[in-house]
C-alpha cells in the first residue's frame, strides 16, 4: 500500500446525515431563535444562553460526530477517538475485530476502539454483517499486505492469520479432529461434542491479544490450526482426511519457532493423559513428558499431561 491507497473511515453514512442536519440546526435557527428574541425585548440573558447552546451542539457535534475517524496507511493504522490518538503499526497488530463500543485494535501491549465502526450486540447475536465486518476484512486484507501467509504454490499449501469471524471454521476443524480420536475419552453417547462452547471459547481466543491462532489451507481449503501465546501452544488439530502428510508437524513446527524466537527458553503444551496418539507424535516431535497433571475443562474431566520442549539456541546452565 503506498500514500496513494491510504484509507479513511469515519462514522456510517447515515449517522453522518443525522450529525450534519443537527449541526445545520444548531448553526441556523437556534441563532435565529436568538436574534429575533433579542430584537424584540432587547433582553441578552436568553438569546445568550441560546447562542452558548449552538456553539456547544456544534462543537459536540463535530467532535463526536465529524471528528473520529479509522486511517490505514503505508505505516500503519490510526484511530482518531473524540480524545484519544492511537497509532498501530502493521507489525504490531494482533487483534482486528468488530465492537459494539467500535473496531477492536490491539496489539500485546495497547488497545483501542475506533469509535466511528460500530457493531451492536444484537447484530453480533444474530450473525449479521455490518459495515464493521466489512471494515475489518478491508484491514485484514491490508494487514496481509504487510504480514502475508507463507505458501507453497507446489504443494497448494498456506499458514495464515485466522480472521475474528472464523470462530466457527475452527470449532468445526476441532470437533473433525478430535471428536474419532477421543470416542474413548468422551464417548459420544454420554457426552456430545460441546459446539457452543468450543464456538464461544475460538470467539474469545480470537479477540486476545496475547494468543496467536493460525489456519493451513490446502488449495483454500482450511485443514488444520494451531493456537499458541509466548510460552505454550495451547490447541493442534488436522482434520482425518489430512493426516500423516506431515501438516500436524509444520503446524507445531510453526508454532514452537515463533514461540522461540519470542525468547522462551522452554515450549508447553497439555494433551490428554488418555490420547495415546498425540502423546506418540509429540514425543517424536522432540517433547518431553512432565510430572504435571491436570483435569480437562470439559466432562468428565480427564486428566491432562504437560509437555515441553526446550528452546535448542537457549544456553544451558552449568553443572
Amino acid at each position: 500500500m503506498d500514500g496513494r491507497d491510504r484509507r479513511v473511515w469515519r462514522a456510517a453514512p447515515g449517522t453522518l446525515a443525522v450529525v450534519v442536519v443537527f449541526m445545520v440546526v444548531a448553526a441556523v435557527p437556534v441563532p435565529l431563535l436568538a436574534y429575533l428574541i433579542w430584537a424584540d425585548d432587547r433582553g441578552w440573558v436568553t438569546p445568550a444562553l441560546l447562542a452558548a447552546l449552538s456553539v456547544v451542539a456544534l462543537a459536540y457535534a463535530w467532535r463526536f460526530g465529524l471528528h473520529p475517524r479509522l486511517r490505514a496507511e503505508p505505516d500503519g493504522v490510526t484511530v482518531v477517538n473524540p480524545f484519544s490518538v492511537h497509532r498501530f503499526a502493521w507489525d504490531d497488530l494482533r487483534v482486528i475485530a468488530p465492537g459494539e463500543n467500535g473496531l477492536v485494535l490491539a496489539t500485546v501491549e495497547h488497545r483501542a476502539e475506533a469509535w466511528c465502526v460500530q457493531k451492536s450486540n444484537r447484530s453480533a447475536r444474530k450473525g449479521r454483517l455490518t459495515r464493521a465486518d466489512r471494515v475489518t476484512a478491508e484491514l485484514f486484507t491490508l494487514l496481509e499486505e504487510h504480514d502475508p501467509p507463507l505458501e507453497d504454490e507446489e504443494t497448494g499449501l498456506r499458514i495464515r492469520r485466522a480472521r475474528p469471524d472464523e470462530s466457527r471454521v475452527l470449532t468445526r476443524l476441532e470437533r473433525a479432529a478430535s471428536e474419532e480420536a477421543l470416542r474413548h475419552v468422551f464417548p459420544p453417547d454420554r457426552y456430545p461434542y460441546p459446539v457452543a462452547e468450543v464456538t464461544r471459547r475460538w470467539r474469545r481466543l480470537l479477540r486476545d491479544p496475547q494468543l496467536r491462532v493460525v489456519l493451513l489451507e490446502k488449495e483454500g481449503e482450511p485443514v488444520g490450526f494451531v493456537a499458541f501465546d509466548e510460552t505454550t501452544v495451547r490447541h493442534l488439530g488436522v482434520v482425518p482426511d489430512h493426516t500423516r502428510r506431515g501438516y500436524g508437524t509444520a503446524l507445531l513446527e510453526f508454532a514452537t519457532t515463533e514461540v522461540f524466537d519470542g525468547g522462551a527458553v522452554r515450549a508447553g503444551l497439555w494433551v490428554l493423559e488418555g490420547n495415546e496418539a498425540a502423546r506418540a507424535f509429540y514425543r517424536a516431535e522432540g517433547w518431553t513428558e512432565t510430572s504435571d497433571r491436570r483435569p480437562c475443562e470439559f466432562p468428565p474431566a480427564p486428566v491432562e499431561l504437560r509437555m515441553e520442549r526446550r528452546n535448542p539456541a537457549a544456553p544451558r546452565r552449568g553443572r
